[in-house]
């Protein structure tokens, strides 16, 4: 059944790029939410500062290797 409605998705949504670009902007604000959710318990230690600056910077290198790519 997933499979049905992911090819109905990508029939409806190929003409209106704007739209699937939004939903892909949001899914991938699910990820970095639940990527982040992982390593923010950890930033509660005290001088402890790398479980949350490598979050970012691992989210900063995708983000660039993406514009990098294309």
């Amino acid at each position: 059944m997933p499979e049905l409605l992911a090819l109905a998705g990508w029939a409806w949504l190929v003409e209106h790029t704007e739209l699937l670009g939004g939903i892909m902007l949001f899914a991938a604000g699910g990820i970095l939410y639940l990527v982040f959710q992982d390593s923010a318990p950890q930033a509660r230690m005290r001088r402890h500062w790398a479980p949350p600056l490598g979050t970012v910077a691992g989210f900063a290198l995708g983000m660039l290797g993406m514009a990098l790519a294309g």
